[in-house]
């Protein structure tokens, strides 16, 4: 048997439901509880060493306390969502995968 594969399907899974139960829930309407299971995320893919996942969570964060101030939640969201998915579906990202998918997503938001 492959652990190691079995590990990372796992880890791939439970990342997406959580992205899921994510995009599931309506900033605007439950703020605190948005930022709690983005959190998860980043802690799960923490633990996951799914660590190009974790940075942009973080990332993620970092950019959802600037709406909190400044509003324009709906792109932040749809932008970091996506990304999140196609990090989750990458095996091995490396730091500047990472932040090059990060730089996308600032791309988008400029747009």
């Amino acid at each position: 048997m492959d652990f190691d594969n079995d590990r990372l399907l796992l880890a791939r899974a439970t990342l997406s439901d959580l992205v899921e139960a994510l995009r599931l829930t309506h900033f605007d309407n439950s703020p605190v509880l948005f930022l709690t299971r983005l959190e998860a995320i980043r802690e799960t893919a923490k633990i996951q060493r799914f660590d190009a996942v974790a940075e942009i969570a973080a990332s993620f964060e970092d950019a959802m306390q600037r709406v909190i101030r400044r509003g324009g939640a709906e792109s932040v969201i749809e932008s970091y969502l996506e990304i999140l998915r196609e990090a989750i579906g990458c095996s091995n990202l490396d730091a500047v995968i990472a932040e090059s998918l990060l730089a996308s997503v600032a791309i988008r938001l400029r747009a």
